[in-house]
């Protein structure tokens, strides 16, 4: 079973890495993203270029409801703007994009559909590059 079911973005000062071990000493500053259902994904190309070889991590997602309360988890992320990001895929593993000295970058566009039916939402990204694919990692929040 594949795509994206959960998202955390963790500030890369909030974290520590060591093989497939993540340790959160606090859990503050680490956001639990809510997302429309089945409107998350990942993904990961590679990359070539004179300098070696890099994958370009992307990963998107549906926040709903613009919100004042959105809109304030919206800014505060902007502001910070470079996250890690772990995700839990459908078939239950967890995994880590970004590194501590190379995070994603996040971005949020807010739209609303033409029509009365149209949903406003805002469509969040974490994308950069990075030297290795993104790990498969023990669950960091047991």
């Amino acid at each position: 079973m594949g795509g994206v079911l959960r998202l955390w973005a963790v500030p890369p000062s909030d974290i520590s890495v060591s093989g497939k071990q993540v340790t959160i000493p606090s859990d503050t500053n680490v956001v639990d993203i809510y997302t429309r259902e089945d409107s998350a994904s990942f993904s990961e190309d590679l990359a070539k270029s004179f300098a070696g070889n890099a994958y370009k991590v992307e990963i998107s997602a549906i926040v709903p409801c613009d919100t004042s309360d959105t809109l304030k988890q919206i800014a505060d992320m902007e502001r910070r703007c470079k996250y890690l990001v772990i995700y839990q895929d459908g078939n239950g593993s967890y995994k880590l994009a970004g590194t501590t000295k190379v995070p994603l970058r996040f971005s949020a566009k807010a739209t609303t559909g033409a029509g009365a039916a149209g949903l406003n939402h805002y469509a969040i990204t974490f994308a950069g590059l990075q030297r290795t694919r993104a790990i498969f990692i023990d669950n960091p929040f047991t």
